[in-house]
């Protein structure tokens, strides 16, 4: 019998869990990205949140963010509780949490959604109005649908990247659950073409298009939702 998609998934992230830190984010590229993804969460989370999640933590590389922690791959997430021993961290899905209602100021995910057809996004962003407080928020990123429309490329190559989103597509996914408070390009210029040396040099140039009125020709997008 044929694994289901979800099976999938996590064997793929059990599979990489060794080398994931290394080959992923330990180059000039995986350092440009965690750079712009923390540019915006510095902006975002404020640290006057009380309590916030991160879903989909895989080995910890983000949960400085966050006091929680869920991933689908206990061998991703054995990996993060040797970096955050005192970080409550679970194995379990996004679509099914274990926490109780109310209990979050803030959740974020980021290289999950990407991965899921919609029905399992709307499944993650209505468990996230269940988990959040009043007026808490909600932030991930997604590949932009523009982006790749622009580019004749709207699929990625089987799950894995799949699934791109625009702002209408989220604003009819988290319809009467959330609101979009703001909307964030990352990755604008095309870095992977570009030689190593100069990709650190091109940082600041890059946050700035993918907050310009381009942004939505940015390679992602981060969503922060607000629930109401």
């Amino acid at each position: 019998m044929e694994k289901k998609q979800g099976d999938k998934i996590i064997d793929y992230y059990n599979n990489l869990a060794p080398t994931y830190d290394e080959n992923r984010f330990d180059n000039t590229y995986g350092h440009f990205i965690d750079s712009e993804e923390r540019h915006v969460l510095n902006r975002l989370l404020t640290g006057k949140e009380n309590k916030v999640l991160e879903i989909a933590c895989g080995t910890g590389r983000l949960l400085d963010y966050a006091g929680y922690g869920i991933d689908a791959s206990e061998k991703m997430l054995t990996i993060a509780r040797q970096k955050f021993p005192k970080k409550d961290l679970q194995q379990s899905l996004g679509q099914s949490t274990p926490f109780n209602d109310a209990y979050f100021d803030a959740v974020y995910s980021f290289h999950l959604m990407m991965h899921l057809e919609q029905e399992d996004i709307y499944g993650i962003i209505k468990e996230s109005h269940r988990i959040l407080k009043p007026k808490g928020r909600l932030i991930f990123d997604i590949p932009s649908l523009s982006r790749r429309k622009l580019f004749g490329r709207e699929h990625g190559n089987g799950w894995h990247g799949n699934t791109a989103l625009n702002q209408t597509d989220v604003a009819r996914l988290s319809d009467g659950l959330f609101k979009i408070v703001s909307v964030t390009g990352i990755m604008f210029i095309p870095v992977h073409r570009l030689p190593s040396s100069w990709r650190k040099r091109m940082l600041s140039l890059d946050i700035s298009m993918a907050s310009s009125p381009l942004k939505t020709l940015s390679s992602y997008l981060i969503f922060e939702l607000e629930k109401i």
